[in-house]
């Protein structure tokens, strides 16, 4: 397959992903009972620095993105799900509507204006707790 083949393969294969993210946000209900009131302390991460991220680009889930949403993106909780995260007694309340690609410490990616609420973007990267709220 040349470069060219192999770029459009890369691009179908991403609007199909995209397209997936919204059968399963139609599908994938809110956080299960068995989830509800789980409470863990991880590493968390945001994502949406100016210019990183298009403005209305499809999340996972098929919603668009917006770096001061508060949004976050986790490895299996399904979207929807609301986690409350504290951080130094702050806490800000966010809806799962993304996936990463990261493991263990690091649980929670954080939407630009969700981190702010919490702590300063400045640090990258934070150790918080978080409860499954929803």
């Amino acid at each position: 397959m040349n470069g060219k083949n192999l770029r459009r393969t890369a691009v179908v294969a991403s609007c199909l992903a995209a397209l997936g993210g919204v059968v399963a946000a139609v599908q994938a209900p809110p956080a299960e009972a068995s989830q509800m009131g789980t409470m863990a302390t991880c590493v968390a991460s945001w994502y949406g620095a100016v210019g990183e991220i298009p403005e209305g680009w499809p999340t996972a889930s098929g919603e668009p993105f917006h770096r001061l949403a508060l949004k976050a993106a986790h490895n299996s909780f399904p979207f929807g799900t609301k986690v409350k995260v504290t951080y130094q007694g702050k806490s800000v309340t966010v809806d799962i509507n993304d996936r990463g690609g990261f493991g263990a410490p690091r649980c929670l990616d954080l939407t630009y204006g969700a981190f702010t609420k919490i702590a300063n973007p400045d640090l990258g990267i934070i150790n918080v707790q978080y409860e499954v709220v929803r």
